[in-house]
């Protein structure tokens, strides 16, 4: 049992609720989580976390939801998970002042620079997703390929829905790929590549497009074709690719 579960309680859901529309369940969990870290209540660095049991009975959740959450944290560098330790605050996590503050990203990006450092960090993390990805993380990924289709196939398609749809997927092959610097690299580059994706997934058919894709690079992570899969996302990315040059054609050369 944890020592100090009273800090800890003021997770669980009140009367107004926690949820924010649009985020998924892990997301609002590791949100509150957060929040929690960094603000005045005494959890310092290196403070133990709550284990997934009792995570999962505060916030009234599954215990998958919660090591999802966990991930997250993990890939922000709040948390840091030590096997048969448990997880805890990391050093980088209290966010005072005399910490150095992380350099922004650019406001916009080239789109050929873009799509080459996907095409370099994106393939091979399907790639390795193929090989250590273990059943509840294929799992997960058939999910969310899952989710994606249902928003790409709605009557009342909302493109936010959709753009954070397909985000967390291709978040979530780099979690599977079980590498916590190639995760965190790709949810900061995703920060850029937000707008081209809106811009693509609202041409006529390119999110049916993108469902057939996402679903073959999940069947060859599923299948363990480290090969195939890799070959899966960079038709993936060279298909996404020509779908936003035909948009910017003529126009502007970059992502604002």
């Amino acid at each position: 049992m944890h020592p100090d579960l009273e800090t800890w309680s003021g997770l669980e859901p009140g009367e107004d609720g926690w949820a924010v529309p649009g985020e998924s369940l892990p997301e609002q969990i590791a949100r509150r989580i957060e929040a929690l870290i960094r603000s005045d209540a005494p959890i310092g660095p290196g403070t133990r976390l709550p284990s997934e049991r009792e995570l999962s009975q505060i916030f009234g959740v599954s215990r998958l939801s919660v090591r999802e959450a966990v991930h997250r944290l993990e890939a922000l560098d709040l948390v840091v998970v030590r096997r048969g330790a448990g997880t805890f605050v990391a050093r980088s996590a209290a966010g005072h002042e005399s910490e150095a503050v992380e350099a922004p990203l650019p406001k916009s990006i080239d789109i050929e620079e873009l799509f080459e450092v996907r095409r370099l960090l994106e393939p091979a993390a399907a790639e390795w997703a193929a090989l250590r990805a273990d059943r509840r993380a294929v799992l997960q990924l058939e999910r969310l390929a899952e989710r994606f289709e249902s928003a790409a196939g709605s009557s009342e398609r909302g493109f936010e829905q959709l753009v954070n749809s397909d985000i967390e997927l291709h978040v979530q092959i780099a979690r599977s790929a079980e590498n916590v610097l190639l995760s965190r690299l790709l949810e900061r580059l995703y920060d850029l590549n937000r707008p081209q994706l809106d811009y693509s997934l609202r041409r006529p058919g390119r999110a049916e497009k993108t469902t057939l894709e996402h679903r073959r690079i999940v069947e060859a992570i599923a299948a363990k074709d480290p090969a195939a899969a890799r070959d899966a996302m960079l038709a993936h990315l060279a298909a996404a690719e020509a779908s936003i040059r035909e948009i910017v054609s003529g126009t502007a050369n970059s992502v604002d």
